[in-house]
């Protein structure tokens, strides 16, 4: 009879191989992950830099040390008068397709000729399961250059204007801006400026969402220019660039 105890240690399981390994490839890419955050936030020249350029529309984009997100810049040219395309940024209609907005005026400041300046509020829904609705509440001011013709349009977040509703997510980062230059053919040369915080998202996704909405919105405004209601539209304290 042989009482010899055998004290070989037994080969690990595959199974714990697999988590070992597994367990430790998580760790290496959450600190490669954690290492890439810190040297995005850290980077940034804070100048235009042009990021693409697709069918006639110019994107550009700014990053500043120290933040997440960009900003992002659209140029293009699109054939519009001065008061079609006011008409379109400042009196959305739920009909027009890829506008579907509800908004409304909260309180009209007392300006002076061809300036404007409103608070409003408008809610976006994000068709994303289990996202919930942006909420915004915006201070608007328009400006009219007499010589030049030159619209500038400043949108600003002005969150706590209003009571916020619990259905959604107040926006409470916002400071965007159009120039709408008429030029003698009948064209608009436009740019439009987004700094924008849509809130609880990665700044990945929303770096992303604002340059392809950027490029989608200024896209759009193409189709929407031939609509009658806009080739005909009249603004009120807003001049037309004279053709001659």
């Amino acid at each position: 009879m042989n009482d010899t105890i055998d004290t070989a240690v037994s080969p690990p399981k595959p199974k714990r191989k697999i988590a070992k390994i597994l367990g430790r490839g998580l760790l290496g890419l959450l600190a490669l992950a954690l290492a890439g955050h810190f040297v995005w936030v850290a980077s940034g020249s804070n100048q235009w830099e042009l990021a693409r350029e697709k069918d006639g529309i110019k994107l550009w984009t700014l990053k500043s040390p120290g933040s997440g997100l960009v900003r992002v810049k659209g140029e293009a040219r699109i054939k519009s008068s001065v008061s079609g395309m006011v008409k379109l940024l400042e009196e959305f209609d739920n009909s027009i397709e890829g506008f579907d907005m509800d908004v409304k005026v909260i309180r009209e400041i007392a300006s002076t000729p061809r300036n404007r300046a409103i608070y409003s509020q408008f809610k976006f829904e994000i068709p994303i399961p289990g996202v919930q609705t942006r909420d915004y509440v915006l201070f608007s001011e328009r400006f009219q250059d007499p010589e030049t013709k030159r619209v500038e349009i400043n949108l600003m977040a002005a969150p706590d204007i209003v009571p916020r509703d619990p259905c959604c997510v107040r926006v409470t980062h916002l400071h965007n801006n159009w120039k709408l230059t008429p030029l003698k053919n009948g064209e608009l040369d436009i740019e439009f400026t987004q700094d924008t915080d849509d809130g609880g998202f990665p700044y990945l996704i929303q770096n992303i969402f604002l340059t392809e909405g950027t490029h989608m919105i200024l896209d759009q405004m193409r189709g929407l220019m031939k609509l009658e209601k806009f080739q005909h539209a009249r603004v009120a304290s807003i001049l037309e660039l004279d053709p001659s």
